[in-house]
């Protein structure tokens, strides 16, 4: 017959190892929930950092094309040389 305290080793370490495999488990899914933050985090400063240079480009954009468009009138009666180009170009 199997004696009672074989039995009760058994229980012991059988014990033991569902509460290694639970308690591994958890720290697996811990690792995982870090490393995936990690990269959620990683993509959301990629993408702040997108949208800053695009804001960055849009402002330059809108600076060039002021300046393209600025024509200094030198006869407040007249039209500058470039602005009758551009009202030419629209015909």
């Amino acid at each position: 017959m199997i004696d009672w305290r074989l039995g009760i080793a058994a229980a012991l370490i059988g014990g033991a190892l569902l509460f290694g495999y639970k308690w591994g488990a958890a720290d697996c899914r811990a690792e995982f929930q870090a490393r995936e933050l990690a990269h959620i985090e990683a993509g959301r400063k990629l993408d702040e950092a997108r949208r800053a240079a695009e804001r960055a480009r849009d402002a330059l954009s809108r600076q060039l094309e002021g300046e393209a468009h600025a024509d200094p009138i030198a006869v407040p009666q007249c039209l500058g040389a470039g602005r009758v180009r551009r009202l030419n170009a629209l015909r």
